[in-house]
């Protein structure tokens, strides 16, 4: 059996899907990510596509390519990540060679939110022909992928989309990147978690998850409905500017 993986990187967990030469999904995997160290990192990602490759009941000697998503300034041609600050990695940082190295496969580098901009366009395609697409990726960080005259947009240094790290209120919360009031610093999980912390929204004292305060807004609870709201207004501050910025049709 021949089998490819995908792989996506992010800040809280990476995903991995195991497919055959028809594409058909065979496993997958969900683990955290460890971002204490780049080389730890790495591992970790190696660990998840083994497990991933087990569900799938494969081995490593079973795969043939991996293609990888990660958040970040994303070098195509080198293979660097750089700017990934929720992944630790700061510094230009050799992911694609050091995963290559590691699985003994080829690996295809993409930043994560572009890649599903270019899958959610190839869909929407499917359906109605398009050439321009904007897709909004909320997590961990907030980024946009963009697809402008059918192809797929990175700016002239990878950078493009890269909306979670736009001040939109200076005198907000600082932000991972250093900066204050970022989108991300408002509407992404970890800061709708951390506003709910500040609330003091929590469960016999224990702090509450995004998921968590997601659903007490949905039962009702008005704080919990105010952090999602504060943080929703954000979002559509986000979607607004794409919008206008790039009058796209999806």
């Amino acid at each position: 059996m021949n089998a490819r993986v995908g792989l996506d990187i992010g800040g809280t967990k990476t995903a991995a899907l195991v497919v055959d030469d028809a594409g058909r999904a065979l496993g997958e995997v969900v683990q955290p990510t460890d971002i204490s160290a780049p080389e730890r990192l790495v591992a970790g990602v190696v660990a998840t596509v083994d497990r991933a490759l087990a569900t799938a009941g494969a081995t490593r000697a079973a795969l043939l390519a991996a293609g990888v998503g990660v958040p970040g300034q994303v070098d195509t041609a080198t293979g660097t990540v750089s700017m990934a600050v929720n992944l630790n990695l700061s510094q230009p940082y050799p992911l694609r060679d050091a995963l290559q190295t590691a699985l003994g496969v080829p690996v295809t580098l993409e930043n994560d939110v572009r890649a599903a901009a270019w899958g959610a366009y190839h869909r929407a395609n499917a359906t109605r022909p398009i050439a321009t697409l904007a897709y909004l990726g909320i997590g961990t960080g907030i980024a946009a992928g963009l697809v402008l005259g059918g192809r797929l947009y990175r700016g002239a240094g990878g950078m493009a989309g890269e909306i979670g790290h736009i001040p939109l209120d200076p005198s907000g919360p600082r932000c991972v990147c250093g900066s204050y009031g970022c989108l991300e610093a408002f509407a992404a999980g970890p800061a709708i978690a951390a506003h709910a912390a500040e609330l003091r929204l929590a469960d016999d004292g224990r702090p509450l998850s995004t998921g968590e305060v997601y659903a007490r807004s949905v039962q009702g609870d008005p704080t919990a409905g105010h952090v999602i709201a504060r943080a929703s207004a954000f979002l559509a501050r986000a979607v607004y500017l794409l919008v206008m910025t790039y009058d796209v049709e999806q």
